[in-house]
């Protein structure tokens, strides 16, 4: 008989199971955004060196990146992902023990349904980093309540489990005999293969089955009989992931769905991206880059001289301040430049689509400059307001300008 689900004690601790507590962690403490980023374009020289004015600019004001696209790039990568999705782990995690808790208390209904379904919910978290180890733990907790029942499938689900895990430990520390005795027969229990063929669109991806990576698809792999969990990743696309149970000769064939947040960093930041491509760029860089708020600027040719065009953005999705426009007369005068920018687009509010990266294509007009001749423009620096466009002009680094606040609403369009 098996011992009563009661007697068996729970301590978790496990080295394999550091990635799921870490998650879990950053969730109870609530994930934020804790910094400034930029998104700077144009030229090599000019973008390196209006990144590097604008991170001076805007000094000590806790975390600053000066390149907010490359680091999005980089924590994706490295397998950052939403807050929506490190929301669905700890969804996970709080089934499973409210599973196991009902398991104990001899509610082997409810921890039957509880359990089956957290199994079900980490399917698609697999993937992603911790996500194996979280599988396994529900497939580990379902399949003891599986063999309590003495359901024929519980050693499958059993297998399946430590394949994903190998090297947790089973003790009688945390399960109670019948589980420990049942997990040592499957690891014990002689093996019966299968071959099963896999194929993914696109073709190529890279393929793993339980956990161990196989190739690229197309191909066929020897499996043992019983349950398995099959991951198909592709640059640009995100994972796919598929159960299957493996009793005869099998084909599968994984369909992954293109990864439109990591194509568009990959991409980058490029003059003249507009619309929706520019939205899903700031967005994508606020998120993985883990920042409150970006500046985007470039250095550009606007009304017949070299002008820094800045936005700041922030939110979900991304709203901007109006465009702000700071003409100077050489690249020594930049860093003044920067700072300006800086001061004035604190100033405004976001409220306005991007637009910083469609306008940085723009071209001057063929003949003067109309800036030049407007007369609000003063011998040191000047401001005017065009359409919802704030244009200050810096004639030299030689003196400081003074500050000028511009109220657009004084001035007629």
């Amino acid at each position: 008989m098996p011992v009563p689900p009661r007697l068996a004690v729970v301590a978790f601790g496990a080295p394999a199971r550091l990635a799921i507590a870490a998650l879990v962690l950053a969730l109870a403490r609530g994930a934020y955004a804790d910094g400034i980023g930029v998104i700077a374009v144009g030229e090599r020289g000019d973008r390196e060196a209006l990144a590097t004015a604008l991170v001076e600019a805007i000094g000590a004001r806790g975390r600053v990146v000066g390149d907010a696209v490359g680091e999005a790039r980089a924590q994706l990568a490295a397998g950052a992902v939403p807050a929506a999705t490190l929301a669905r782990f700890r969804r996970v995690r709080e089934m499973i023990d409210d599973g196991w808790r009902a398991y104990l208390r001899v509610q082997i209904d409810h921890a039957q349904s509880r359990l089956a379904a957290a199994r079900s919910e980490a399917e698609p978290l697999v993937a992603l980093p911790g996500g194996a180890e979280l599988y396994a733990d529900a497939a580990l907790r379902l399949g003891a309540v599986l063999q309590y029942r003495r359901v024929a499938d519980a050693p499958a689900v059993l297998a399946l489990a430590i394949a994903l895990d190998p090297d947790r430990p089973i003790t009688l520390a945390e399960f109670s005999p019948d589980v420990v005795e049942a997990v040592d027969a499957v690891r014990a229990a002689p093996a019966a293969f299968q071959r099963v063929h896999v194929a993914s669109a696109p073709a190529g991806a890279m393929i793993s089955i339980d956990g161990k990576e196989l190739g690229r698809a197309p191909l066929d792999a020897q499996v043992t009989r019983g349950q398995h969990l099959v991951v198909a990743r592709a640059p640009l696309h995100r994972p796919a992931v598929q159960a299957l149970v493996i009793g005869e000769p099998a084909s599968v064939e994984l369909a992954l769905e293109r990864d439109d947040d990591a194509a568009r960093l990959a991409a980058g930041a490029e003059p003249g991206l507009a619309g929706a491509a520019a939205q899903d760029l700031i967005d994508a860089a606020i998120r993985f880059a883990d920042l409150d708020e970006v500046v985007v600027a470039a250095v550009t040719d606007r009304r017949g001289g070299a002008a820094l065009i800045a936005q700041r953005c922030a939110g979900a999705p991304a709203r901007c301040t109006p465009v702000v426009e700071i003409g100077f007369g050489d690249r020594a005068a930049l860093a003044a430049a920067a700072r300006e920018a800086w001061q004035a687009v604190q100033r405004g509010a976001p409220g306005a689509a991007p637009a910083v990266l469609a306008e940085s294509k723009q071209r001057p007009p063929p003949t003067g400059c109309r800036l030049c001749r407007n007369p609000l423009v003063w011998t040191g620096v000047g401001a005017v307001v065009i359409g919802t466009v704030i244009a200050i002009v810096i004639a030299n680094q030689s003196r400081p300008p003074p500050v000028l606040d511009v109220d657009g609403s004084v001035f007629g369009r």
